[in-house]
């Protein structure tokens, strides 16, 4: 961990494919260019050494998580300086530095930046679910069939299916702020929780208090370590609350789903890290707000800004570029979803009916709940709401999408003023690169090591 490269933004997709050419010079690096991005932008695949266990990292699962850039580039830099610890494993690294390069691109804005809450909101770019690398792999469960994967998934549907690897480590990271929280494809026990939590701890990096997304579907192994996501399960759980769980979801399955297919023994790992610390997250002091309450006051006031912009769509539509990437997550997230509007939209992270019913909810909130209503459900759909006012800026400028444009600058901006309010802004604390790279890639060891011990035993 001490040789670790230090660095003073997140990579950028031309940093991490200037390493990559360079790496072609070493021959212990095997590089082939697995495919190219629907924009013509090459996907690699890093090969380096031999082992019983086979190790996949894959670096921008989602365009908007960048600290998996920061890993990949570690990782492939103390490969390349034959780091005794990496060498003596009896591992073959598989590294995809960028699977999504399009997508990665598209969040530069910010991610090359010193990072404020309102730059990510005004750069943000995440493609709806089903047009997602993470979350368009083919599916038939019930009445869930799926088989459109995009082409980046493809390529890497392609990759794993050659591999096969033992360890596959999806670098994600959460939407911004709050706490960390780890997903598993099995518990790893005791031990290696602590390993996690001193790791976490060293770096100041609270746990996440509540349970990811929807409370109480997913098995639990310890304060903030729980099973990894699976599609299944979540439809299962719509089912419960929807009588059309395949039109909940509406999207693939993930990469974790078809790995577990591959390999019903892999070990898939990932590691939700945030950007920023609160003194609040991680708070387990009781507040005097009902935790439901919040939720759908928040829930409500998502709801107000999407139907301004399914107002504003009407005036300004025939005026938008719709060759725009903006413009297919816009149609896909919200004006073809119209009528799924009063469940909530897909990208929020919490639907209305699962806010009214669900018993986790119908309690007072405690200061890490409050912040993560705030930061999650909140913050979160704002930053996909407003790339319809990115895709205003990147069409022609009609008075019509200027109008548009300058209504819901007004309307972003009061919702930033209201959060600053709730939320003390001034006591957010940007962590730093060189602690976000070091906290998920020594993870990632660490559970890559209880997967080594169990394989030797």
């Amino acid at each position: 961990m001490r040789e670790v490269p230090s660095f003073r933004t997140f990579c950028s997709v031309e940093k991490l494919q200037t390493l990559v050419e360079t790496l072609r010079a070493d021959s212990s690096f095997e590089i082939e260019e697995a495919g190219k991005s629907e924009n013509g932008r090459p996907i690699h695949h890093v090969r380096f050494g031999t082992g019983s266990l086979k190790a996949m990292f894959v670096g921008f699962p989602h365009p908007n998580e960048p600290i998996g850039g920061l890993t990949v580039f570690s990782l492939l830099t103390l490969l390349s300086q034959r780091n005794r610890a990496l060498i003596d494993a009896d591992v073959e690294w598989h590294i995809v530095p960028c699977i999504d390069p399009d997508g990665a691109m598209l969040n530069e804005g910010w991610s090359q930046k010193a990072f404020t809450l309102e730059r990510y909101m005004r750069n943000f770019h995440r493609q709806e679910m089903r047009d997602q690398v993470e979350c368009s792999f083919p599916i038939r469960y019930k009445r869930l069939e799926f088989n459109r994967p995009i082409k980046e998934t493809r390529i890497l549907m392609g990759l794993l299916t050659q591999v096969r690897p033992d360890f596959y480590y999806s670098l994600h990271n959460n939407s911004g702020a709050g706490g960390a929280w780890l997903l598993l494809t099995r518990d790893i026990g005791q031990k290696y929780h602590r390993e996690l939590y001193k790791l976490l701890e060293t770096y100041r990096i609270p746990l996440q208090v509540t349970e990811p997304f929807r409370a109480g579907w997913l098995t639990r192994f310890g304060e903030g370590i729980y099973e990894n996501f699976s599609t299944t399960k979540m439809y299962d759980l719509f089912e419960q609350t929807t009588s059309s769980p395949e039109g909940s979801l509406q999207r693939g399955a993930m990469s974790f789903d078809y790995i577990a297919q591959l390999k019903d023994s892999a070990m898939s790992f990932v590691s939700e890290l945030p950007y920023v610390r609160h003194p609040s997250a991680g708070s387990k002091k009781e507040t005097t707000q009902n935790l439901r309450q919040l939720k759908l006051r928040m829930d409500a006031d998502n709801k107000f800004v999407a139907t301004l912009i399914l107002e504003e769509w009407e005036k300004v539509k025939g005026d938008l570029d719709s060759s725009s990437p903006f413009y297919r997550k816009i149609v896909a997230g919200i004006i073809s979803a119209k009528e799924k509007l009063p469940e909530g939209l897909r990208t929020w992270p919490a639907m209305t009916q699962d806010i009214l019913f669900n018993p986790a909810y119908g309690k007072k909130a405690t200061e890490g709940e409050r912040f993560d209503v705030y930061l999650i459900d909140r913050f979160f759909a704002l930053c996909h709401s407003y790339e319809f006012v990115r895709l205003l800026r990147a069409s022609t400028q009609t008075p019509a999408v200027r109008q548009a444009a300058e209504r819901l600058e007004r309307v972003f901006d009061e919702a930033l003023r209201e959060l600053a309010k709730e939320i003390d802004l001034d006591e957010f604390e940007v962590l730093d690169c060189d602690s976000l790279a070091r906290v998920q890639f020594g993870a990632g060891l660490i559970v890559l090591n209880s997967v080594l011990e169990s394989k030797a035993s």
